[in-house]
């Protein structure tokens, strides 16, 4: 038989072993019986059913809901919550198999019920919950801890400040228990003393304890006033507190300045009545120093016991007056920049300062001889001051009272005049655009007089005083230049009465234009639905420059996201996950736009679902199974079909890059020498093993072709032996830039056959756009390409000796 102890309230767990001896055994039936009880009060029936879905009853009357089996646990265990004292008994669990014998097995189920009401009376017969008394010095009292209720009887211990002291018991009727404490005499020991009483039956019952605290009638224990024998500042009313406790009744405090009682103090009583606090408004002055201030308390009811008394000598103190002097050998007005300063800190204070602190522009000075920053006790010394030496000086007197810190001295450093930092040193004009060119020095005094000179790679000229404004310490000159050699640099020279500037103020003037392509672009921080890009910025065109990311559908050229920046670092978002994007990143300023810089960016694929396989889906398995090899000519069977269909995506795929994109419909006229000469073309660099195509060249030229980038021949003579691609370094051979215009002579071209013109997109036109290499490709001085797609543009006829082509692969149109 198993035992088991459980307190009222809590769960306990019967145990059930249930384990089979057989693999193929099983448990059919769980019965659980009280002995008292004749039926069963909880049963699993797994007779008809698997037993991880038996069914479970449990008998209203005993256990109803509170029960629950756990066939898991081993032993399995038959759970009750919120045990009852009810419950107490002796249980047995009859446990049935499918082929071995039936198990039964006992538990004696023992359940502790704590105590449940505690009452405790004095020697009167009152009932005491939180205070006992009051009493005086030399009583004593007993007090009576009456317990009832719980199972078995409980035990009764008195504690006295958490102190054990000898409680003897008394038994009473019904099951009940009394412990009985006597106290006494009473000292001022055991004011506010904590009795308590505190019952149990078992170790793991939460026991019940009830604590007193006793009350007493004496006379006040102390008095005292609240931040006494403190230094107190002329001129200024004090609310003075004090403070008496202990005394019961509550104490009467009276407040007294050298035997003269003070009337206009007020007192306050404590939520507790034990102590008692009085309030006195006193103004002091210098005459009170030295003044003795008392405060008295009594007990009303005990007049033959002595009032207690706490005084204190007045102390009335000031904060240090301190006045900062500069040395007497010095003139204030006329202190230049590397001399040495000195200063003097008069004082007056009481109590005398125990610290003397100087102050430059409200930061403490620190005594530093490497700097130049010499303290002595009252004195400072400034050693080769210069313009971050000048400001406003103050000591600080510190003494028991507070600080005191004097006007402030403004030392004034007169110096020559040196060029402001943060100024803009580069300016990009224009020929024939007038520019305004500001020189900032700092110079005190602030009178100062300014020069201009320009220099180029030929010579050094004065700038004219009519070109030339000034403003404070601030000088502006207008500058334009008309020729290459009016570009160059600008000095500015300023003095004032102390000196001339040594170094002078170097703007430089240079050729303003577009910004330089941006370079070195990466895609970065690829996410589902963002990503981000960062590029090396180019040269500015000598004016502030601004960035300017643009994505675009790659097939409808729909833009997707447009992010400007002042930094080529740009972050698109909400975009489609696994798509690819075209992107161009290009700087402008106020003279225009740079080349375009295009690259192709991918946001990432979401990730792929995977599906759990469940197990209890599982069909039962056939007679029939595969044999070795079956499974072998299967396998060979797979292989060889995809590597068929492999072969057959490659022949199409090299086919397909054999045929024109697009063919021209059926006509019965011969084709034109052009488009035969560009088949043949893109025929021979397909087979031309020789030629390495470019990857950054193709995707950029891919670009511009996606953009629909429109050309026109340049005028006779501008050609050039080679050209380039917008955005792209370097040169791409077979090409030339042309610049974008309007088609000339729309009515030279069939329009029947061809694609209709399509203008270039607005914020990507660069002012760039390439033509094949041949013959007449850029010198045709006639009328010129319509604006269409560069795929639809024929290839011109080529010279009779063309020289050796070097086009990459994928570059015929």
């Amino acid at each position: 038989m198993t035992q088991l102890v459980a307190v009222a309230g809590e769960p306990v767990y019967l145990p059930c072993d249930i384990a089979t001896q057989d693999e193929d055994d099983a448990v059919l039936l769980v019965l659980w019986y009280r002995e008292d009880l004749g039926t069963p009060i909880y049963s699993v029936d797994a007779r008809e059913r698997d037993f991880g879905v038996a069914e479970r009853w449990s008998d209203e009357s005993v256990f109803a809901s509170r029960a629950y089996f756990l066939p898991e646990r081993r032993p399995a265990e038959l759970g009750v919550d919120r045990v009852r004292a009810s419950d107490q008994g002796i249980y047995r669990c009859r446990v049935d198999f499918k082929q071995a014998q039936t198990r039964n097995s006992r538990v004696n189920l023992t359940v502790i019920v704590p105590p449940s009401k505690m009452v405790i009376i004095d020697d009167k017969g009152d009932v005491k919950q939180a205070i006992v008394g009051p009493y005086i010095e030399g009583d004593t009292f007993t007090l009576k801890c009456d317990v009832s209720g719980g199972r078995p009887r409980p035990w009764v211990k008195w504690f006295r400040d958490d102190v054990e002291v000898d409680t003897p018991a008394v038994p009473l009727a019904g099951g009940g228990v009394r412990g009985v404490l006597h106290v006494g005499p009473l000292t001022r020991a055991d004011v506010r003393a904590a009795f308590t009483c505190r019952a149990s039956n078992h170790l793991r019952a939460h026991p019940i304890e009830t604590t007193l605290t006793l009350d007493m009638n004496f006379p006040p224990l102390s008095v005292h006033i609240l931040g006494s024998n403190q230094p107190l500042s002329a001129s200024r009313r004090y609310d003075l507190l004090c403070q008496s406790s202990g005394s019961r009744p509550p104490a009467s405090i009276t407040w007294w300045k050298n035997g003269h009682r003070i009337n206009n103090a007020k007192e306050t009583l404590s939520s507790d009545g034990n102590t008692t606090t009085s309030t006195v408004s006193l103004q002091l002055t210098k005459s009170d120093a030295g003044a003795k201030l008392a405060c008295r308390a009594s007990n009303p009811q005990m007049p033959s016991v002595a009032a207690l008394e706490d005084d204190w000598l007045l102390d009335i103190q000031y904060v240090p007056e301190t006045t900062v002097r500069l040395g007497t050998n010095l003139d204030p007005k006329n202190i230049k920049e590397g001399s040495d300063v000195y200063f003097d800190c008069i004082i007056k204070a009481h109590p005398y300062v125990y610290k003397v602190e100087w102050r430059h522009n409200g930061k403490s000075l620190v005594h530093n001889v490497g700097h130049g920053i010499i303290i002595t006790n009252q004195s400072l010394v400034l050693q080769g001051v210069g313009r971050k030496t000048a400001g406003n000086y103050t000591c600080v007197g510190f003494n028991a009272e507070g600080d005191g810190e004097s006007k402030p001295f403004t030392l004034n450093v007169l110096y020559a005049p040196t060029c402001r930092s943060s100024q803009q040193r580069v300016h990009g004009v224009a020929k024939q655009e007038r520019a305004h060119i500001t020189c900032h020095v700092d110079a005190n005094p602030a009178d100062v007089s300014f020069r201009w000179t320009f220099n180029n790679t030929a010579n050094s000229n004065e700038v004219s005083d009519g070109y030339v404004s000034r403003s404070g310490t601030s000088s502006t000159v207008s500058y334009t230049p008309r020729t290459e050699m009016d570009y160059g640099t600008l000095l500015c020279w300023a003095h004032n009465r102390i000196g001339k500037q040594r170094v002078p103020c170097v703007y430089h003037i240079i050729a303003a234009g577009r910004p330089d392509q941006v370079h070195n672009c990466t895609v970065v921080n690829a996410s589902l639905t963002s990503f981000g890009v960062r590029c090396s910025e180019g040269f500015n065109g000598g004016l502030p420059q601004s960035f300017l990311l643009e994505v675009r559908e790659i097939i409808t050229q729909e833009i997707i996201a447009n992010v400007s920046s002042a930094v080529p670092r740009f972050t698109a978002v909400g975009l489609e996950p696994g798509k690819t994007y075209a992107a161009a990143v290009l700087a402008y300023n106020a003279k225009g736009r740079g080349d375009p810089y295009p690259l192709r960016a991918s946001t990432l694929r979401p990730p792929e679902k995977h599906h759990v396989h469940d197990k209890s889906l599982d069909l039962p398995r056939t007679a029939f199974q595969i044999s070795g090899a079956m499974s072998a000519a299967v396998g060979g069977g797979g292989v060889l079909m995809v590597v068929l269909v492999l072969f057959m995506v490659a022949v199409r795929q090299k086919c397909a890059k054999r045929k024109p994109r697009s063919a021209p419909p059926p006509s019965s006229q011969p084709a034109s020498p052009d488009k035969l000469r560009e088949k043949d073309d893109s025929e021979s660099d397909d087979r031309n093993p020789d030629i390495i195509p470019s990857d950054t060249d193709h995707m950029q030229i891919d670009y511009f072709r996606q953009q629909q980038v429109s050309t026109i021949s340049p005028p006779p003579g501008n050609r050039a032996p080679r050209g380039s691609v917008a955005g792209v370094r370097g040169s791409i051979p077979g090409y030339c830039p042309l610049r974008t215009v309007p088609p000339a002579h729309p009515q030279m071209h069939d329009t029947t056959n061809a694609p209709s013109s399509i203008p270039p997109p607005a914020r990507f036109a660069s002012g760039a756009c390439t033509l094949p290499r041949g013959a007449g490709a850029c010198g045709t001085s006639g009328a010129g390409i319509p604006l269409q797609h560069l795929r639809t543009l024929p290839r011109p006829l080529p010279a009779p000796a063309p020289a050796p082509r070097h086009t990459p692969r994928d570059t015929p149109l």
